[in-house]
């Protein structure tokens, strides 16, 4: 069984390296994500982004930046009216939520192979991408993480106190915006790579997980992705191997896989936590 597992890899190297970067750049962005309890927010945005993927799909336009642009095109009057109703805000992102999940299996609809199209869009298939488009997934990313990098401070300081931030010269409309197209693009190749389960679940959980075991943000950042890292290489791996089932041999969906680890793990790990006290 190890050794089947050691053999695939030499074919999906790439998808695991991929997989597993990307999932730690979720986690990473989804720490600050769920201190400033926006959860939801980003559950809701994972729709957004996927509406963006299913709408280039309808266009047949490839490649990630119109993907972006539709992403951020969307998201901008969703951010106005998101601050305008902070009394209802949850319904409000609820009612968001299932609208542009829905929208996004309506323009799915209008193409051909619809069941194949949706399961791609909420669930991913990264074995069956190709590996000439990781080139400019990965760029995508690096423009992500560079500034991630660049305004991390910036950030933290805007979700303890707005006030403050705002006080010392700092515009939090520019930084907020700066926030979401930081997340628009790492949905946006977490969606079209591995589907927005994928990406949500590294957005939240390894963040979730972490507060239960760290009490600095650093620390939170390391735990989070390193829970990330094994999660993927474990979910990975147990996904190429074949079970017999009814006489057929099974082989589990990767994101899928990857994801019921997670969040499999993430949960234990916190009710053991509690235990202890």
């Amino acid at each position: 069984m190890i050794w089947e597992v050691l053999e695939s890899y030499a074919f999906f190297y790439p998808q695991l390296f991929f997989g597993t970067i990307l999932g730690i750049l979720l986690s990473l962005f989804g720490s600050i994500l769920v201190l400033r309890n926006m959860a939801f927010f980003g559950v809701t945005l994972s729709q957004v982004v996927t509406s963006g993927v299913a709408l280039s799909l309808f266009l047949g336009i490839e490649g990630e930046w119109f993907a972006v642009i539709a992403s951020l095109f969307i998201l901008a009057p969703m951010i106005n009216i998101n601050q305008k109703e902070r009394k209802h805000q949850d319904t409000l992102l609820g009612i968001l939520f299932v609208f542009f999940a829905s929208f996004s299996q309506f323009l799915l609809s209008l193409g051909g192979n619809v069941k194949n199209q949706i399961m791609a869009a909420f669930f991913g298939d990264i074995l069956t991408n190709q590996t000439a488009s990781f080139l400019e997934h990965f760029a995508v990313l690096g423009i992500a993480f560079v500034f991630f990098v660049l305004f991390f401070r910036k950030f933290l300081f805007l979700s303890w106190d707005r006030d403050e931030f705002v006080v010392r010269g700092n515009s939090s409309l520019l930084y907020e915006l700066l926030f979401y197209a930081i997340a628009v693009l790492l949905l946006s190749v977490g969606v079209h790579m591995l589907g927005s389960f994928y990406a949500t679940a590294h957005l939240l959980i390894p963040a979730y997980t972490a507060l239960a075991f760290m009490r600095s943000v650093p620390g939170m950042l390391i735990f989070g992705a390193i829970f990330s890292g094994i999660a993927t290489i474990l979910g990975f791996s147990l996904s190429l191997i074949g079970f017999e089932y009814q006489e057929n041999i099974v082989y589990f969906p990767t994101s899928s896989t990857i994801v019921v680890l997670l969040a499999t793990f993430g949960l234990a790990l916190r009710f053991l936590k509690k235990k202890e006290f």
